[in-house]
């Protein structure tokens, strides 16, 4: 709920988390959530299937187990610990909660841990930070998720695992674990969206193990609960640092020509009923801004808030009082919810109902020097846009390419200094101009090819945070339809899914069919969770050539 909102008398509100209100006199009630509790502290408990509401579901764990080291047990009713599960190896239990709710510029005060002991242990067992990211799914005592492996197999590296939290003992029963000031600081970092990865809890020198319910228990009140106490929050209004609309649909879309095609695919957008979109260059090929124009306002309407970003074809006709310029500053002036400053579509940031989008030329030299391949100018411009802005969502628009980051014949014209800056700052970045549907992994250290950029995690779910992004290209908007090139790119380890004239693949599978005509579309702030998106990509025949979802760790 946005701060300053009120619960009306007589109004039936559906599905609000109840949280515990304490005053200052040491009295508690229980409310329906209120943003930004004036004078006041917050609890709010995250339980899966319980609370905030019964239909919380972002509980997740796993028990890593050396004597099966390559099984997955994220599916078992018991999250187990043991340093010695015969002949010395070990078991440890990986925990993680997603959160929502909680309103941006929140502090953290205290957390707690919450399991149910059901095998007791007279060992105390540690609660140590998770730095790596891993999926419920796949995580085994080897790797991380099924495609990263644990720097140290049991989650033991250094790089996996930091500081200690908190620790656990005691015989069968509820146990409830207050996390130190390390982490009380590493909930403030979930809180703050720096990210999320959970934490571990360990022994590799203890003989006595102890097992928990986990989120799969039969009972819902007995799996794992983590309760936050928070205050000190000023809301989320639309300066940054907030999430979206809930539900807010954008699409995005390049290349798309002078042609019914064309056509084809800004009516699917209004079919979808997207509240935007996003256009990375390469208009109508024809240097006919009026034309365009008028394409656009004919199918989506004068004040449909189209953000549009120079490709290398629309440079000739960019400038004058007609060019494509003069008709987008139009447009931004139309429809004042667009909400950008700077040049528009050259070197522009815009926070579209709480969506942060960085507009760049990089690599468009066609329109001048600056906008060169590694051009400075805009390097700068992306890192400041970025560092001075704290909303969890984050887009780099620009049109060009590197090679590896599209899966046909386009060269290395944008310099990677630019999508390490975008990686940097947890932004995923849209690109165009190769005329087909691609997108990567999560990727973790874009611009080295010797370690598949970094690639990293499930094909069906990419992961936003400091040093994680993920990278697409949207070229099919109407123009034409290219190739994939496999004599470039078949060693290439970083796709997820891509969409061209000879080749379809999916969330790594192969399909039958090629690709027509499309656009990516993505829903931000979903399921009650403002950090996670899901995303697919439709062509004009309805098929679904990608989805998956984002989150924002």
């Amino acid at each position: 709920m946005a701060s300053g909102s009120r619960l009306s008398k007589g109004v039936l509100c559906a599905a609000l988390p109840v949280i515990t209100v304490v005053n200052a006199c040491g009295a508690e009630r229980e409310i329906e959530e209120i943003s930004a509790v004036q004078h006041a502290l917050t609890t709010v408990a995250f339980q899966q299937g319980s609370l905030p509401s019964s239909s919380y579901a972002g509980s997740t764990d796993a028990t890593l187990r050396q004597a099966a080291a390559t099984t997955n047990y994220g599916g078992a009713t018991t999250c187990e610990a043991d340093g010695d599960d015969g002949s010395g190896v070990d078991k440890s239990c990986l925990l993680r909660w997603s959160l929502s709710g909680i309103p941006a510029g929140s502090t953290v005060q205290s957390a707690s841990i919450t399991l149910l002991v059901t095998d007791g242990s007279s060992n105390t067992y540690n609660l140590y930070e998770v730095k790596r990211s891993w999926s419920e799914s796949q995580v085994t005592w080897n790797n991380a998720t099924s495609s990263t492996a644990w720097a140290t197999a049991g989650a033991m590296g250094s790089t996996d695992r930091g500081s200690l939290v908190g620790s656990v003992t005691g015989g069968t029963g509820q146990r409830t674990i207050t996390l130190n000031a390390a982490g009380v600081a590493l909930v403030q970092a979930w809180v703050d969206g720096t990210s999320n990865h959970g934490i571990v809890v360990a022994s590799s020198s203890n003989t006595n193990g102890i097992d928990f319910a986990s989120s799969e228990h039969a009972t819902a009140a007995q799996r794992p609960k983590l309760t936050i106490t928070y205050g000190g929050s000023s809301g989320s209004g639309g300066g940054g640092g907030g999430s979206t609309d809930p539900g807010l649909l954008v699409a995005f879309i390049g290349d798309q020509g002078n042609n019914g095609n064309a056509d084809d695919v800004l009516n699917l957008i209004k079919d979808e009923g997207a509240a935007a979109t996003i256009h990375n260059g390469d208009f109508d090929y024809a240097d006919n801004p009026t034309a365009w124009e008028n394409r656009i306002n004919s199918i989506l309407g004068s004040n449909y808030p189209y953000f549009a970003v120079i490709g290398n074809h629309d440079a000739a006709a960019w400038g004058g009082s007609s060019g494509y310029a003069s008709y987008i500053q139009a447009r931004h002036a139309r429809v004042p919810a667009m909400n950008c400053t700077g040049e528009l579509g050259v070197k522009a940031t815009c926070n579209f109902r709480g969506l942060y989008i960085v507009q760049s030329c990089i690599g468009t030299s066609e329109l001048r020097s600056t906008c060169a391949s590694n051009a400075s100018d805009q390097v700068n411009f992306i890192h400041d846009s970025l560092a001075n802005d704290s909303s969890i969502w984050s887009v780099c628009a620009w049109h060009k390419n590197q090679h590896d980051m599209q899966v046909g014949g386009k060269s290395n014209e944008v310099g990677w200094s630019a999508y390490q800056e975008c990686m940097s700052a947890g932004a995923f970045i849209a690109t165009g101009h190769e005329h087909s549907y691609s997108r990567t992994l999560t990727l973790t250290d874009v611009g080295n090819a010797a370690t598949g950029h970094g690639k990293t995690g499930a094909f069906n779910l990419v992961e936003l945070a400091p040093n994680r992004s993920f990278v697409f290209v949207s070229g099919l908007a109407g123009v034409g339809i290219r190739d994939y090139e496999a004599a470039s790119h078949d060693d290439d380890t970083w796709w997820s899914s891509y969409y061209a004239s000879n080749k379809w693949v999916k969330n790594g599978t192969l399909m039958s069919g090629t690709a027509d005509y499309g656009a990516l579309f993505i829903r931000f702030n979903v399921d009650g969770d403002p950090k996670r998106a899901t995303a697919y990509f439709k062509d004009v025949n309805g098929r679904l050539a990608d989805e998956f979802t984002i989150q924002v760790q």
